[in-house]
């Protein structure tokens, strides 16, 4: 028996017919905007066009650990930590949510964007060319826990950010 082209190429259909812009479009942006964003404030900011009349919510300052400073006397930890945890979290953003939706494939695009940002500063400071990640966003409400809360970037807002996504998320799947 000889099976004809359409028999053959519906077996072998993706589960999800969903095409490849789908995830993309949401996963490729965010991540992109994201990166960007970040690696064009922190350009702005701290390279050569920066100016030194800066509003009161900037403040410059280099991270070499991770957040609050974590970590900032084995600053070979925290890039090997991040060269490992980018991978992992490509892995299973690839293998468990690419195909879920779009609120998913924009949170895991944020927290990789902002990964990849900070892992940059990390890699250059490792090259001896910055004294940690760049923060530069200060935000001082007076009251705790925002006094003081410590500077961030925007790589660090777009992990928190798809973080708390990624949380929602889960309690909506789970009701």
């Amino acid at each position: 028996m000889v099976a004809d082209s359409s028999t053959i190429s519906a077996s072998v259909a993706p589960a999800h017919p969903e095409p490849f812009a789908f995830w993309l479009r949401w996963f490729g942006f965010s991540a992109s905007a994201v990166l960007i964003l970040d690696l064009l404030t922190k350009y702005l900011f701290f390279g050569p066009l920066a100016t030194a009349a800066l509003p009161n919510w900037i403040s410059l300052a280099y991270n070499p650990g991770v957040a609050w400073s974590l970590f900032a006397e084995h600053p070979w930890l925290v890039v090997g930590l991040t060269m490992v945890l980018i991978p992992v979290l490509a892995a299973v953003w690839w293998l468990q949510y690419r195909q879920v939706g779009r609120w998913e494939n924009l949170a895991f695009g944020v927290i990789l964007g902002g990964a990849i940002g900070n892992a940059y500063d990390r890699m250059m400071m490792q090259a001896g060319q910055l004294k940690g990640v760049r923060d530069f966003i200060h935000v001082d409400l007076g009251f705790w826990p925002f006094h003081p809360y410590p500077t961030f970037n925007i790589a660090d807002s777009g992990i928190c950010i798809g973080f708390v996504i990624l949380v929602l998320l889960s309690f909506r799947k789970s009701a």
